[in-house]
């Protein structure tokens, strides 16, 4: 075996007395490529071959003039003679130790999601990892996890955009960590997660428990805790061969994949993975018959966060089973086949920290908000991390707005919240920024309005564009006027920001026997997304309630006014249901504002002409957000609640339909099928009596209402 560098040269007892000098000026095994402290991906690392510490009794070490030879490291024995004058040991039959394999704490990094672009399957896009998010490349955010974590080898594996992978990992710290050293794997045929496990284990590159980390994963966890959680299981279960790590979230949650729902039961006490459903329908649970033992938990809100613990065994199990091409393939393949295998795998679900999963422009625009509304800390804009830590240092200002430096804000601005705005970039007068990030010596016109969009950077953009749910990539230039919504737009080219092909990592498999029903409660949750992030309806509300008073007594432009509502709303996660609600019982609300005695002071015909006023003010408003079926109903359901709750305001309730039906915000269907639903209140069917004069006028044909 020829030596390590970090053992002195040695030679086995049955071979030849060599007297070699080694090198002073040894060089280590793993030269960096190009100089830069990378590994080179092509030449596999030598296992075994570090025996300096405890050679086996069979061996000798050559001597250094001068310098006494260790007794332990000669022993002689009967067996271990020289024959005289030969030079020649015999054979031993004593065992030889062996040295203990270190233990080095391994990670692979996934730089590509091996699907479609998180983007959408048209999307140019393809090389996810050097995806800016928040003026930080996904890589970088994963490769900071890792590498504060105490991880000392980490494996990035891609199949395309391999030199700009190269070239960003050589021009960044991340080529000379003191204690990490980073191996960039290239396979340009690799085409799933399973093509790029079999070609490490080929490669033999695994020799340690590892963490396996998807593209796109932003976290402020460490990972010796998940590493030492698997292991604990591990003394239990020998057979355990990954632990999956998952986030409890609500439905509604921003950061939640929008086409992505996964049912998961567990045993209660072990938490081993007893069923699995990346695509549940209906009702039903398919469950193995062996898995129907003792108290089962039924997990409908767990979210992948993009982090699994694996055994050693992984790669060889995607080695054996050329079927597995997905991670949810291999999850079901290892349930099915757990009594013929012995194998098992393992729910961690999030207690405490953040860790997500960017898989497409929902989960990108969430996880941007999460950042920037500092969920990650200490992953946040104005902290020192990253591929480059000491450039474009933010400074945080109010409602999350972060600036770099030469940063110049005309006077008529209007920057909203949770923005953040790279160095040199200027910003004309009468531009509207909200909810998005734009990059570094970017130039924005005049009377420019940008919405949850990303502008990369060296971005020109005209006077008068609009943008809402887009991404403009590096050096764009744009200055068409038209309204641009869900739209990437690269090298001049206008491309739609559409869904990943959906089931992309999802195939049919039949698993076990019908399990009942699954109360649709099982997917409740208590307030909270991991003691978080769920912010009280109540908070939004309030938000708005204090816009829309202000509004009304300072007669705000209506725009304005949806600008601060939808800041509120993307800053607290409001779904488009909370949004109809809160606004219609806040402008319920802001003639009791305005008169802390409204009810005592006011007659109910002056009550109801202040209330009309206020509606009639708003309703332009009310018009922006009543546009479907759904929030009609919506918007009627929140008055009909107002009113059980406040029964001063039941004689109105009438008088409030039929202004919004005159003013066109209602229409007559709407108010009649709600008329004729259920009511949910306790006062339901009192209120559905009061209204009953109006209801029997819009059921009354034409010709006799003109009459």
């Amino acid at each position: 075996m020829e030596p390590s560098v970090a053992s002195s040269a040695t030679v086995s007892s049955n071979s030849k007395k060599q007297k070699e000098k080694k090198p002073k000026d040894q060089k280590k095994a793993t030269a960096g490529v190009g100089g830069k402290g990378l590994t080179d991906p092509n030449k596999t690392p030598a296992s075994g071959d570090n025996l300096g510490k405890g050679q086996s009794a069979g061996q000798k070490t050559e001597k250094k003039k001068g310098q006494p030879q260790p007794q332990q490291q000669i022993q002689k024995s009967k067996e271990t003679k020289k024959e005289a004058g030969t030079g020649k040991a015999k054979p031993t039959n004593r065992p030889v130790e062996v040295n203990k394999k270190e233990d080095i704490f391994q990670a692979v990094l996934l730089a590509d999601n091996f699907t479609s672009s998180i983007f959408g399957p048209n999307c140019p896009l393809r090389q996810e990892g050097l995806i800016s998010l928040a003026n930080r490349k996904f890589i970088d955010y994963t490769l900071e996890a890792l590498s504060v974590s105490g991880v000392q080898e980490i494996f990035l594996y891609c199949s395309n955009d391999v030199e700009g992978i190269r070239e960003h990992i050589n021009d960044s710290k991340w080529s000379s960590l003191p204690n990490c050293s980073i191996h960039v794997i290239v396979s340009e045929d690799a085409i799933s997660l399973g093509d790029a496990m079999r070609d490490l284990d080929g490669k033999g590159l695994i020799k340690n428990d590892f963490i396996l980390l998807s593209a796109g994963v932003v976290t402020n966890m460490a990972m010796k805790p998940l590493l030492n959680i698997h292991r604990e299981i591990m003394k239990a279960d020998k057979g355990v061969v990954m632990t999956l790590l998952h986030r409890k979230m609500k439905s509604t949650h921003r950061s939640k994949p929008k086409n992505q729902s996964t049912a998961i039961v567990v045993n209660s006490n072990t938490h081993k993975i007893i069923a699995f459903d990346a695509k549940p329908t209906g009702k039903k649970l398919n469950i193995p018959l062996d898995g129907l033992q003792g108290e089962m938990d039924i997990y409908m809100d767990s979210v992948d966060t993009g982090i699994a613990v694996c055994s050693t065994s992984v790669p060889p199990l995607f080695s054996d089973n050329f079927d597995f091409t997905c991670m949810n393939d291999f999850i079901r393949g290892i349930i099915i086949n757990e009594e013929i295998l012995g194998n098992s795998i393992y729910l961690h679900r999030l207690v405490s920290g953040y860790a997500c999963r960017v898989v497409d422009f929902d989960t990108f625009q969430g996880v941007c908000c999460d950042i920037l509304q500092r969920w990650t800390y200490p992953v946040a804009p104005d902290m020192p991390f990253g591929s480059n830590p000491n450039e474009n240092l933010y400074n945080m200002h109010k409602n999350f707005v972060y600036k770099a430096a030469n940063v110049k804000t005309a006077a008529g601005s209007e920057i909203g919240k949770s923005v953040m705005i790279g160095t040199n970039t200027a910003i004309s007068k009468g531009v509207k920024i909200n909810a998005s990030v734009l990059g570094n010596n970017c130039k924005i016109s005049p009377d420019v309005t940008i919405t949850e969009s990303h502008i990369g950077n060296n971005v020109t953009i005209g006077m008068g564009c609009s943008f809402s749910r887009c991404i403009l990539t590096d050096g764009t230039i744009w200055d068409d006027s038209a309204p641009q919504i869900g739209k990437l737009i690269m090298n001049g080219e206008v491309h739609p920001i559409q869904p990943p092909i959906e089931g992309a990592e999802d195939t049919d498999s039949e698993q076990g026997t019908d399990f009942d029903e699954i109360d649709d409660d099982a997917s409740d949750e208590e307030p909270g997304v991991c003691g978080l992030q769920d912010v009280d309806f109540n908070t939004f509300s309030s938000e708005v309630m204090e816009s829309l008073s202000r509004g009304f007594r300072q007669n705000v432009a209506t725009e304005n006014l949806v600008l601060e509502i939808n800041s509120s709303k993307f800053a607290y996660n409001m779904t488009f249901k909370e949004v109809t609600i809160g606004i219609s019982k806040a402008v319920l609300n802001i003639p009791l504002k305005i008169h802390p005695e409204f009810y005592e002071e006011f007659t109910p015909r002056i009550q109801w002409e202040k209330m009309k006023e206020v509606i009639i003010k708003l309703k332009t408003l009310l018009a922006h957000y009543i546009t479907t079926s759904e929030s009609q109903m919506d918007m009627i359901q929140a008055l009909e609640e107002y009113a059980n709750d406040n029964i001063h305001f039941r004689p109105m309730l009438m008088k409030a339909l039929h202004l919004l039906y005159d003013e066109d915000i209602l229409p007559e269907e709407a108010i009649l099928r709600w008329h004729m639903s259920p009511s949910l209140y306790e006062a339901g069917g009192e209120l559905r009596v009061m209204v009953k004069q109006l209801i029997d006028w819009l059921e009354t044909p034409d010709s006799d209402s003109d009459e």
